[in-house]
């Protein structure tokens, strides 16, 4: 695992990092491929200064090669052909889920830790390593069963990811033992929120609605369902929000990364680079350090789970992965956590 937390605590005083890549090792065996140019390159920026920061001052500067995989499949391609023939024994990465195939096929033996939340590319033979809708439902069920919570409602969002969390919540309700109530509208205005709830829940509250989606209606909803005093709990998306949004949703909880491990690291991140680390940078340092793991003669499918910024994971048969976050509680401002 990348030592992320002890470095953090152990280099603040240390000079501002440069802001430029690394030269990979000789040895280097984990090759990251990200999107560092094109539309979205800050994305993939974000995340190679992570791993760029974390391995200078943990002592092994270019310990992963980072490669530019562009925008689309074929440049993706490319960058896996050059990991492999540089030596690689681990390909983490790419982002995006259009791109993974070609990676897949450009690796050849080589395994792909796909960092795309699209549990189907499993079958193309990627390992996918991305936080899905299922995994956040897992951690607010975990949580629901440890305050004996017993219904539980979720805020209709629309759209793939939502559709997804509405489908997981129903199934993960069935060996929960939890009741999973119908879905609020996402029509619901805010000022009749407390009577859509009322109505999931067939004339009762329920104890816990979950709020997968942070676009605008769907905050404003959830302002509205933590004013009637039902717990209301967030995603993982929650992470993004400025503080700003997160003082209108005070008293509410969201699903997150671990309160210690992510918040010393995101410190030092913002003391080195004046610059937030953010979430997506959090996964590609997570998925670096299971990678590193297993390269070092373990194995991606380990019997116990990789404790990473993001929670703990760890991979199933089917090479999709299993993962446990954190409840954290909004509270006057500031994040604290509870699960």
């Amino acid at each position: 695992m990348l030592a992320a937390t002890p470095i953090a605590a152990a280099c603040t005083d240390a000079p501002k990092a440069e802001r430029r890549g690394r030269p990979a090792r000789a040895d280097a065996q984990v090759a990251l491929l990200l999107p560092l140019s094109g539309a979205r390159a800050t994305l993939g920026q974000q995340m190679a200064k992570a791993i760029w920061l974390v391995e200078d001052f943990g002592g092994a500067p270019g310990q992963t090669r980072v490669l530019d995989a562009g925008e689309t499949p074929q440049a993706a391609a490319q960058a896996a052909r050059v990991a492999v023939a540089e030596g690689a024994n681990i390909i983490v990465g790419p982002l995006f889920r259009d791109q993974t195939p070609a990676v897949v096929e450009a690796a050849g033996s080589v395994p792909v830790l796909s960092l795309s939340n699209d549990t189907t590319l499993a079958s193309t033979g990627a390992w996918v390593f991305g936080v899905t809708p299922a995994q956040s439902v897992d951690t607010v069920f975990g949580f629901a069963q440890s305050t004996g919570a017993q219904r539980l409602a979720i805020l209709e969002t629309g759209g793939v990811l939502g559709q997804q969390a509405t489908k997981a919540l129903q199934s993960r309700a069935r060996t929960a033992h939890i009741t999973a109530l119908p879905a609020v509208p996402a029509t619901t205005r805010p000022e009749d929120m407390g009577d859509a709830l009322r109505q999931a829940g067939g004339g009762t509250m329920p104890d816990i609605v979950y709020v997968p989606a942070t676009n605008t209606n769907a905050l404003r909803q959830a302002e509205a369902a933590v004013q009637t005093g039902v717990t209301t709990i967030g995603s993982l998306q929650w992470s993004a929000l400025a503080q700003p949004q997160l003082d209108r949703l005070d008293k509410a909880c969201f699903t997150g990364p671990d309160p210690v491990r992510f918040d010393r690291l995101s410190s030092f991140f913002r003391a080195q680079l004046e610059e937030e680390m953010g979430v997506i940078a959090a996964l590609a340092l997570d998925a670096v350090g299971l990678a590193q793991t297993a390269s070092n003669g373990g194995d991606l499918r380990q019997r116990k789970s990789y404790e990473g910024l993001l929670g703990d994971t760890r991979f199933d048969r089917d090479k999709t992965c299993q993962r446990t976050m954190a409840i954290l509680r909004i509270d006057g401002g500031a994040v604290r956590p509870v699960l």
